[in-house]
């Protein structure tokens, strides 16, 4: 198993990925990469289809809902185009989970035509170490492949069936934003879903908050940007950029009150 945490381990795998591409001779081997890829992706499939989880091995992923159909939880695998027979086959692993309801909302009450249904999205290298980055297994490589099957099963079943389960308590999850150990990823998606399941005392709470955290970071873009919305109007459409401006536009949409 290899870790990616930062840029520069990225750039290395992706320098080594490209290394074995262009060393690549003429070979006759019976073990294709696809071959192997798909075979322990279905396998696992198997594996965690007893708890409730249905493969669809053309897009090489699981998803399991929850009882009432409203949210979704989704285990996607990927591999790498730089694959190679005998040396390096690729299986990368990520999941996510996504609201019905949060998405008509958004959609209904978009940030100008910004609209978003995921609640989370992750490498599965965050339930095994979270400390350490994103996971990757060389499944051309015995003991990784093992360690694939066996792992990657066993944080799904022990571990992430649980966490879909909290994520589903709105209660939990707006605590933990307030308190500043969750988000979902931008400042837009997280106000939408504070706006979609509390009023908007909690979204301006949340928003205030994170400018009082984020102070150095945004505030001139944020005080400038406000200025701007003020003097040319909303624009047009939303073009993800600084988060400061992000706030901005958050606050003039939603005619949010921040302290």
């Amino acid at each position: 198993m290899k870790w990616i945490k930062t840029i520069t381990d990225l750039k290395e795998h992706i320098f080594s990925n490209k290394e074995r591409v262009s060393n690549r001779k003429a070979e006759i081997s019976n073990e294709k990469p696809r071959v192997i890829y798909s075979e322990i992706c279905k396998k696992i499939g198997n594996k965690l289809s007893q708890f409730g989880f249905t493969y669809y091995p053309s897009q090489h992923k699981l998803k399991l809902f929850s009882e009432d159909k409203e949210y979704c939880l989704e285990v996607k695998f990927s591999s790498s185009p730089d694959n190679k027979a005998n040396q390096y086959i690729e299986l990368k692993g990520s999941f996510s989970v996504s609201s019905k309801g949060l998405r008509k909302f958004t959609k209904a009450n978009p940030l100008i035509d910004y609209w978003n249904g995921t609640i989370i999205g992750r490498d599965l290298g965050v339930l095994i170490d979270n400390d350490k980055g994103n996971a990757i297994w060389n499944l051309a490589n015995r003991n990784d492949y093992e360690l694939a099957l066996k792992i990657i099963p066993e944080i799904c079943k022990n571990d992430l069936i649980k966490y879909f389960e909290t994520i589903q308590n709105n209660e939990i999850v707006t605590k933990d934003i307030l308190k500043g150990d969750f988000d979902l990823g931008r400042p837009s998606a997280t106000t939408q879903y504070l706006l979609y399941h509390n009023d908007k005392k909690i979204a301006e709470k949340y928003l205030s908050n994170y400018l009082k955290v984020k102070k150095e970071l945004i505030d001139e873009i944020y005080t400038e940007s406000k200025a701007k919305i003020k003097n040319e109007g909303i624009p047009d459409f939303f073009a993800m950029g600084h988060y400061g401006y992000e706030v901005a536009l958050l606050e003039e949409v939603y005619e949010l009150n921040l302290k």
